[in-house]
This record gives C-alpha cells, sequence and structure tokens, in this order.
C-alpha cells in the first residue's frame, strides 16, 4: 500500500489500478522510459506464455494490455501461438506453483503500463510456438538437430521453456536498476527484480528436483555465448567450493547477487543470434521503443 500511494503522487496522483489519465510518465527522463518499455517488452513475453499455458486460449493478453498509449494508441498484436499444458494430478504442485508466477506476471504487466502511461508501447508479433523453442534447444543442444521440443506437451516441458525466459528477464531488470534516477521508481524496480528473480529460483528448484540439471547447463552455456564474453548466466549443477558441493538454483553471481545483462545482451538470446539484429527468435518482427537491436558479439 505505501509503494502504490507513493507511485501514485509520483504519477499525478492517480492510482494505479487502471484509473490513470491520459497523460506521458511524469517526472521520468527519456533513459528511464527507454527501460521501462524494454522491461514491458519482456513482460508481454512472459505474461502471454505463462497465461495461455496455465488458462488457455483467451487468457494470453487481449487488446487493452497490449495497445500502445492510454486510450487509442497503436493497436498491438494478440499472440495466437501458445497452448493450454495438461497438469495430470501428479503435478498439481507444479501446477500451482507456475499459475502463481504467471498471475505475478499478469499484474507486473499492468503495473509498466500504469508507470509509462501515455509512453506504453504496443505489442508486436510474438511467436511462442514450438518451432521457436525448438530451434533455441538445438542450438544450445538440449536436443539433437532433427529433434523437436514442444513446451506445451508436458508440465516438464512447461519449465524448461520458461526457465529461459524468465531467467532472461531477471537479469535485466536487475541490470536496469542503475538507469532509474528516481528514487520511488528505483526502489519499485529492485522490488521488481527481486521478484522476478525469486520466480526463477522456483522454477530452477523445481527443475533441479526433476533430475534437468543438465539440460539447464546446457541453456545457459548457450545463453552466455551468445550473448557477448561477460558471464551472463549460470548452470544448475552443483559445484565444488571448499571441497564440499553446493547447488547453484539461485540465479546469482559470486557475491550472491543477481545476475546481469544489458538489454541488447537480451535481444542476442531472445532474437537467437550472436549479431546486432533488430529481429528473430521470439521476436519474428522486433520490438518497439527505444531499445530493440541485439549487441554485435
Amino acid at each position: 500500500m505505501l509503494r502504490r500511494t507513493a507511485l501514485a503522487t509520483l504519477f499525478g496522483g492517480v492510482a494505479l489500478a487502471g484509473f490513470i489519465g491520459t497523460a506521458q510518465a511524469e517526472g521520468l527522463a527519456a533513459g528511464e522510459i527507454a527501460a521501462l518499455q524494454f522491461a514491458l517488452n519482456l513482460q508481454y513475453l512472459t505474461t502471454n506464455f505463462l497465461q495461455a499455458a496455465i488458462y488457455g486460449d483467451g487468457r494470453q493478453l487481449q487488446a487493452d494490455n497490449i495497445r500502445g498509449g492510454e486510450l487509442g494508441g497503436e493497436p498491438g498484436v494478440v499472440v495466437t501461438t501458445a497452448k493450454q499444458v495438461r497438469f495430470p494430478a501428479a503435478t498439481r504442485d507444479i501446477q500451482a506453483r507456475v499459475q502463481e508466477i504467471g498471475d505475478e506476471h499478469w499484474y507486473r504487466n499492468l503495473l509498466l503500463r500504469a508507470l509509462l502511461r501515455a509512453d506504453v508501447v504496443a505489442q508486436k508479433t510474438i511467436d511462442l510456438s514450438p518451432a521457436t523453442f525448438t530451434a533455441m534447444f538445438r542450438l544450445a543442444g538440449v536436443i539433437d538437430a532433427g529433434a523437436t521440443f514442444d513446451p506445451y506437451s508436458s508440465p516438464l516441458n512447461l519449465l524448461l521453456a520458461t526457465e529461459t525466459l524468465i531467467s532472461v528477464q531477471a537479469s535485466v531488470i536487475s541490470a536496469m536498476l542503475p538507469s532509474f534516477d528516481n528514487d520511488i521508481l528505483r526502489a519499485t524496480m529492485a522490488a521488481f527484480a527481486a521478484s522476478v528473480g525469486g520466480d526463477a529460483a522456483t522454477i530452477r528448484s523445481m527443475l533441479y528436483a526433476q533430475g534437468q540439471a543438465v539440460a539447464i547447463d546446457k541453456l545457459a552455456a548457450w545463453r552466455d555465448r551468445v550473448d557477448g564474453t561477460a558471464v551472463t548466466d549460470r548452470g544448475l549443477s552443483a559445484t565444488t567450493t571448499n571441497g564440499n558441493a553446493m547447488t547453484r538454483i539461485a540465479f546469482t553471481d559470486a557475491d550472491g547477487l543477481l545476475i546481469g545483462r544489458t538489454p541488447a545482451q537480451a535481444l542476442n538470446v531472445l532474437f537467437m543470434t550472436s549479431g546486432a539484429v533488430t529481429t528473430g527468435g521470439f521476436f519474428p518482427t522486433g520490438i518497439n521503443g527505444a531499445i530493440t537491436r541485439s549487441a554485435a558479439n
């Protein structure tokens, strides 16, 4: 409640629950707006995927929550490539945890739109088809060149697919924090980063329990390669420290802090290329906003 009140004061004294007038985000610098717009593009990606996977067709983000601006801006493109996952009775614990994460993402989407107000960017085409995930899993060496991967065929496959999307999101939000000069906004986005980092740890802990450490090792190694030479990722297999085996479930660096990567590095992963491009992978027509190009690695 305190954070909501502070944000309402910052953004024109209007509550964040959908009653915001048409205006640009007040008190924000161009760099802060660019960062929030990029975060919203990633939020579109994860929210659509998780909502459709848990609840089915019709629960992906619809017109009012994907358009640019506030009242009559550029229309967004509704996702049509995600599907619902069937959860057998023995996997209801996984279903409950993923449902909670998916609902958190729904509300974070609303939060980012409220922060941006008229500077909200429209959702462009997002490809969440099995073919897109298959391409990523082949590049990472998780499956053979002739094999396919369907993230909607089982709860385990859903977890494997979700891990990359949320880990990339967590790393970007973490790295963005120094770009926010506004104290209230920085505190809000720090809480945002902590929440997404917790989601990543939850997904990774379930995958660890399912014996999928090697698969995540390969995905993390590929993400780390494709986005440049800096260490921006970590696997899931245990490592030896001072003679003791230690798990690597939390998505953190050697200092115990959330790992960070730049928006351009995130696009390397999501466009599935080490080159400087503006389309590819999950975003076949690119994204909207000031930051649209991957890094040249």
